[in-house]
This record gives structure tokens, C-alpha cells and sequence, in this order.
């Protein structure tokens, strides 16, 4: 590899790419090859060789350093995500290929994952949409999304998610519902069981 050229991971598919490394290119905008989503080049993780086939992904510093993950050099290996309640004691919800209804916990709710809002009311019964899809040769990406128009303000990260919004969803993202507090993770492969 050149010394004028960078290894980066997309933030959609996850491939890596290679890149000209050039004056401002914080300030640019990638558009990737393979799944042809353009997302600013911040969002996107830089990837150096660690030997023997693999590559470690480079997180922003303004992420924790524990947070590095060993990936395959060729990409695609992914596994599916979950959600962790911030601030509560339950056991994080796992998403299953397709779609995946998130709201308020009652009897009435047709959510397939159900969150304990207690006493609140403020989170729909059915409120948001992970779609999990599969895009051949590239693994898994998740999607978010409003249930309803009229929803009380829920956020992904620091930006408010519109009605028609569909958000690509990568590891560490926090979605704030109006009663509860969400990080998206996905997991090394060695933690999850998929059958």
C-alpha cells in the first residue's frame, strides 16, 4: 500500500476501502463502491493491518479505545445487533432478521420488543422500526425508522428521527425513545449464538 492511501471501513456494509489520503479530507464525503451510500468521511473508521489476514479497526478518538474490534480483511462477516436499556437492569434485546417493532411494554402492545416505561406514557405502544436486511455478499445493515407520524421526540445519537426518516444504524449508536435510552451494539461473533 501506498503512503498516500488509506484503509477505511464503511459505516453501511462494512467493507474496506482505499482511499487517496489527501489535504481536508475530513470535509469530504465517500461514496462506497459497493453499497453506493455516500455518508461524510468521518463516518467512516480507519483500518490498519494487524497481521496474518486481519485488520483492526481505528476508532475516532472520541470513541473509548476498548471499543477497537479485530474484522476479517475481506469484510462481510457480520452478525445481528442488539439493544441495551440504558440505566435499567434487563437483559439486552436480540433483532432477528427483518423487521423489528420497538415500543412500550403493555398488554395491548404488538411490539416484538416490549421496553418497561413504568408509570410513563410518553413511548408508543409501537414506536420505531429496525429493519434488519440481508444484502448479498455484504452481511447484515440495520435501518431505523418512526412507527407513526405523530410520535413524541425520539433521537438517533443528537439528531431528531423525522416521520419517512430510514437511518442506517452502526455499532454504538444511542437511540433516544421518549421513556427509555438505547445503545445499538453488535456483537463480537464469539458472543452470539445464531440458529
Amino acid at each position: 500500500m501506498e503512503n498516500n492511501q488509506i484503509k477505511i471501513k464503511c459505516p453501511c456494509c462494512g467493507k474496506i476501502l482505499l482511499v487517496k489520503n489527501m489535504a481536508g479530507i475530513e470535509s469530504k464525503t465517500v461514496t462506497c463502491p459497493v453499497c453506493h451510500e455516500t455518508s461524510p468521511f468521518k463516518a467512516y473508521r480507519r483500518v490498519t493491518d494487524t497481521g496474518a489476514g486481519k485488520e483492526k479497526t481505528v476508532y475516532p478518538e472520541d470513541r473509548a479505545g476498548d471499543m477497537e474490534k479485530t474484522v476479517p480483511a475481506t469484510g462481510g462477516n457480520f452478525v445481528l445487533g442488539r439493544l441495551r436499556a440504558v440505566g435499567l437492569d434487563i437483559p439486552p434485546f436480540l433483532l432477528r432478521p427483518g423487521r423489528n417493532v420497538i415500543g412500550r411494554a403493555a398488554s395491548s402492545s404488538s411490539a416484538d420488543i416490549q421496553i418497561p416505561a413504568g408509570e410513563n406514557r410518553r413511548m408508543s405502544r409501537e414506536h420505531l422500526i429496525i429493519e434488519v436486511k440481508k444484502i448479498s455478499g455484504k452481511g447484515f445493515v440495520h435501518y431505523v425508522s418512526l412507527c407513526k407520524e405523530k410520535q413524541n421526540a425520539t433521537f438517533l445519537n443528537e439528531e431528531r428521527i423525522e416521520f419517512g426518516d430510514c437511518l442506517v444504524l452502526k455499532d454504538r449508536d444511542v437511540l433516544r425513545l421518549p421513556d427509555a435510552t438505547l445503545r445499538f451494539e453488535i456483537p463480537d461473533e464469539e458472543e452470539t449464538d445464531l440458529t
